[in-house]
């Protein structure tokens, strides 16, 4: 269904699929329909008679660089997308046109590339098996789920509706609140930036992204932890709320922001399995976008080479070709200063060298690197402080306390055993007497010290978050 205000408003959708510029008003699907005969016919051309099958296939949309390398429903699926992406950029275009946004001033180039897709569109609602290469269709159905889902009594005898997708059992006031939850499940966005090309789930974030675009005089918000600029000040409380952790890995002591950021943690450092694997090697990994980027290797057309006359150095990965250029064809400024030291490098990678061989520095438990701050000064510097919600803080006090109890417990026993062991040895009793009682201060003081650090993590979530 449409974002509010924009269901009787025309249409003007337009094709992009290489020469063609056809456009539509009238419905989403007529324009779904002349797309999906652009890519049936590309494809019988690469798989007409005489014609040997191609291991990869190209988009053929305007300014997209895609390039299948799987069956040709990767490309049919990827071609769906790129219909659907343009009915979210006409919505986007008119929401910036009615309410009188700021345009966006990122570079058009990236306008018509598309995220990553799954393997397939899958309705994951109780018993439903439906599946389709065509998002717009897949979305269409999930929320048919929604509003025929009839209302039923709840546990505290309020009336309401239930997800029923799978391993979720959220109860919703009525079927509109459960539409707007299943997005959650499916990550559908109603909003498209016609000049990125940027998905956004809601008005809100989209309006967000557009107002991220003002010049940087115009942004008056300062973040106080990490120095970065915003022209709202709710841009900048929810840019704070990412400065605090609020979940724990419960294998290390890590802690994480959102549990997007613990479930990637948790996969990487903790889980062995790979249950991606390549077709055309051995190789497996632990996400379907490692396995797309691997795949990309196997296609020699996507080479990137070194634009410096005289360089022959090639990659396969954007990022390697720009940390060659820094590292031999740019010479850097040294921004990255030690602490402790003074000594200054080009890049965070000799710091954290530095740090490591000069001054015996190790990563946090759990933690992959060493993060930098960048002060006032323009220098980055090792970031010393992390903040915690005082929920965590609070869940970190008592697990140490209970593990330091457990440790005190077992020196009891031990004591307890000693003394029965040498009960004829007063000296020896009295001496193990002693030092228990002169254990005890140290417990209180390892008590106020935690009270401490729950009033210090209590007083820098307020302030992070703006609360008085």
């Amino acid at each position: 269904m449409p974002p509010k205000g924009m269901k009787y408003r025309e249409l003007y959708l337009q094709c992009e699929w290489s020469t063609c510029k056809d456009i539509f008003t009238d419905s989403v699907d007529n324009f779904i329909s002349h797309v999906k005969v652009h890519v049936q016919e590309f494809l019988s051309s690469q798989h007409g008679e005489g014609n040997e099958r191609q291991a990869s296939q190209e988009c053929q949309w305007k300014d997209c660089d895609y390039v299948s390398s799987g069956s040709s429903n990767d490309l049919v699926k990827h071609t769906y997308f790129h219909a659907y992406h343009t009915k979210l950029k006409w919505y986007g275009l008119q929401e910036q046109t009615r309410c009188k946004l700021n345009p966006c001033q990122l570079d058009m180039q990236s306008r018509n590339l598309i995220p990553d897709l799954p393997e397939r569109f899958q309705c994951d609602w109780h018993q439903c098996m439906y599946h389709v290469d065509n998002p717009e269709y897949f979305y269409r159905h999930v929320e048919m789920h929604a509003m025929t889902s009839e209302p039923i009594v709840l546990s505290d005898n309020s009336e309401g509706v239930v997800c029923r997708w799978g391993g979720c059992h959220t109860n919703c006031k009525n079927k509109y609140k459960l539409k707007e939850h299943l997005k959650s499940h499916t990550q559908e966005k109603m909003y498209g930036c016609c000049v990125c090309g940027g998905l956004f789930y809601n008005r809100t974030k989209y309006v967000d992204h557009l107002d991220r675009q003002l010049a940087v005089e115009l942004q008056r918000f300062q973040c106080s932890h990490c120095s970065k600029t915003f022209s709202t000040e709710r841009l900048l409380r929810d840019h704070m709320r990412h400065h605090v952790n609020h979940y724990k890995c419960p294998f290390c002591d890590m802690t994480c922001p959102a549990p997007s950021a613990l479930n990637k943690h948790i996969r990487y450092r903790h889980l062995d399995e790979k249950l991606h694997r390549c077709d055309l090697c051995e190789y497996s990994c632990k996400s379907a976008y490692d396995l797309r980027r691997h795949i990309d290797s196997h296609n020699a057309a996507l080479m990137l080479k070194c634009q410096v006359n005289d360089c022959s150095y090639k990659t396969k990965a954007i990022q390697s070709l720009r940390l060659h250029y820094k590292k031999v064809h740019h010479n850097e400024e040294a921004r990255y200063l030690c602490h402790i030291c003074d000594n200054s490098f080009s890049r965070g990678s000799l710091l954290t060298k530095h740090l490591k061989k000069k001054h015996k520095f190790k990563w946090p438990s759990g933690h992959p690197r060493f993060r930098y701050k960048l002060h006032d000064d323009g220098f980055y510097r090792l970031q010393t402080v992390r903040y915690e919600s005082v929920e965590l803080t609070e869940q970190l006090i008592n697990e140490k306390q209970q593990s330091s109890h457990g440790s005190r417990q077992e020196e009891q026993t031990m004591v307890e055993h000693e003394q029965s062991g040498n009960s004829s040895d007063s000296g020896d009793v009295n001496s193990d007497s002693s030092e228990s009682k002169d254990s005890t201060p140290c417990v209180q003081n390892s008590s106020k010290q935690s009270d401490s650090l729950t009033i210090l993590a209590n007083t820098a979530e307020k302030i992070l978050l703006g609360i008085s």
